[in-house]
This record gives C-alpha cells, structure tokens and sequence, in this order.
C-alpha cells in the first residue's frame, strides 16, 4: 500500500448540502465554528511538540472577521461543527505577523513536519484562500463579484453578464526519470539551496495529454528523451493552484543539457541512501557529486 502523500488524503466532510445553502454568516456564528486564520501568504501553526494547525475559536474569529472585512469561507464539517478558511491579510501587524498564539509560516517550509490530516487541511484552506485573493473582478466583462456557496464560487454582479466564476487547479506534472543503468534525472533551479535537487516538474499545456506532458517538460528541461511513462499518484499543491501529477518516465540515456531559462543544472545521480535532512515535504536532496538520494 503506497504511504500517504503530502496534502492528500483529507477526511474533513465538505458539507456539499450545507456549502450550496450559500450564507456564511450563519455558518460563523455556528456554536463550534472554529478558524483557519491566513494571513498574507502565511498560515498559523503551533511548532512546539508536537507540531500542528492553529485553529481559533468562533469569537475569536468573528471579532478578526467584523475588524478586518476578510474573505471567510466554509472548508467543511465536523463533529464540532464548522471549519472555516479566514483572511486576515488586513490586519496591521509586525514582520512576524498577528500574535494569536503560534507562529506565522508558509506552508510549503514545514508541511512536512505536520500530522497528514492538519497538512491536508492547511493546503485546502491555504488553496481556497489564496483562490479568493486573486478572483477580485469578473474574468469576461471586468464587474465586481458577490461570492456565493458558502464562498466556493462568484456571480458577476453586472446583469448584463452574470458570469460564473469557480475556484480551479492548474495540473501540473512531476517526473522520476530513469534510465537503464539505475540513474535517476534530477535538476536545480538557481534560487534553490546549494546542493538540492528536484524530479523534473512543469505545467501540462493546452492540447497535450499527461503523457505529452512528461515527454515534452523532460526534452525541453534537460535534452533528454523518454520512451515510456506512468503514472504513479496526485497531490494537492497550492502554491499557488496546481493539482500535482506524478509519474514514471524511463530514458534511454544520454547526456543531459540543461534549459538555461529555468534549470541551472541537470544531472544523472545514482541509488544512494537519503540524508538524514530529507523530509517528504521538501525536494529530493542530492549531494554534488552525484552520488546522492535519488528518491
């Protein structure tokens, strides 16, 4: 049985027959709602042992929401009662953020370290949120925007459009590319840690299957050829919207070059244990010399 990825596996009931209601204001005064809070590209977690999400209780959140105006939405149900996504971006505090109770982090640096389910539920909240931020005007006639389903979705307000707009994920697939020697093909990207290495990634494009996917991002990222691929799993990736497709991919070989716009370099690496550093949060970590963790 494949161990759980990172960000998948939510249990939370997402209330469907609750959501489509589409009044949130009930849902927050609910006795048990409790809060995601999101504040500018952060969320709030408790790092001291063991760490988790930060959840905030109602009156705590309603005061956040009635001083800041954020966008507030329902994530789903429990047997407490309501889970609801809030952001605080409007809130004037320090470089460390409010002071309520944990530490403001970006989720992508310490996932890993989180129980699965918190990590799972922090990305959903992280990719409504951050979906919500950005859908400020109607994409077809550039009206203002009433959102509907307890926050799930937007009306164009002008009558004349009325367009619909729904939260989305740009697929994107990620590829452990081999060959016949037992060779994994890893790049880096220059803005990354010296020394860490990644299974190649990119955006599936208009017009191409999954596979396309695969065959073209691992040509025009390392010059290489693949002759098969499969697929393996998904994962939620909110950073800011992609829904993660992983794959297999065998090569014949040959010298990799790398595509000077996006990798800054691109190698073969050999089966090695994994350093005591990796965490399935984070990108493979490779040594530079070529002998290190392929995953």
């Amino acid at each position: 049985m494949m161990p759980p990825i990172l960000y998948a596996g939510l249990t939370l009931d997402r209330a469907h027959p609750i959501r489509r209601d589409g009044d949130i204001v009930p849902l927050m005064h609910q006795e048990g709602a409790r809060y995601l809070p999101y504040w500018r590209g952060r969320q709030l977690v408790s790092m001291s042992p063991p760490p988790g999400a930060v959840l905030l209780d109602r009156d705590t959140g309603l005061a956040l929401a009635e001083a800041t105006g954020g966008s507030c939405l329902l994530l789903g149900m429990d047997d407490a009662g309501p889970l609801l996504g809030l952001d605080i971006s409007a809130l004037d505090a320090g470089e460390e953020g409010p002071d309520l109770g944990g530490r403001w982090v970006i989720l992508r640096a310490v996932g890993g370290l989180l129980p699965s389910q918190e990590a799972a539920l922090l990305a959903y909240a992280r990719g409504m949120l951050v979906w919500r931020e950005k859908t400020r005007f109607c994409s077809s006639c550039g009206g203002g925007l009433i959102f509907q389903d307890s926050g799930h979705s937007a009306k164009c307000t002008n009558p004349e459009c009325g367009a619909l707009a729904f939260t989305r994920s740009d697929p994107a697939i990620i590829m452990l590319v081999t060959d016949d020697h037992d060779r994994a093909l890893l790049g880096r990207q220059p803005i990354w840690t010296p020394g860490m290495y990644s299974c190649l990634a990119g955006f599936v494009e208009p017009g191409e299957s999954l596979e396309d996917a695969v065959a073209r991002e691992v040509w025009e990222e390392a010059g290489i050829r693949v002759r098969s691929s499969s697929y393996v799993a998904s994962q939620p990736w909110p950073f800011p919207q992609s829904l993660m497709i992983g794959f297999t991919a065998r090569s014949d070989g040959g010298e990799p070059v790398a595509d000077s716009h996006e990798i800054e370099e691109v190698r073969w690496f050999t089966r090695y244990a994994r350093p005591r550093s990796w965490n399935p949060g984070s990108p493979v970590r490779a040594d530079a010399d070529g002998t290190a963790a392929a995953p």
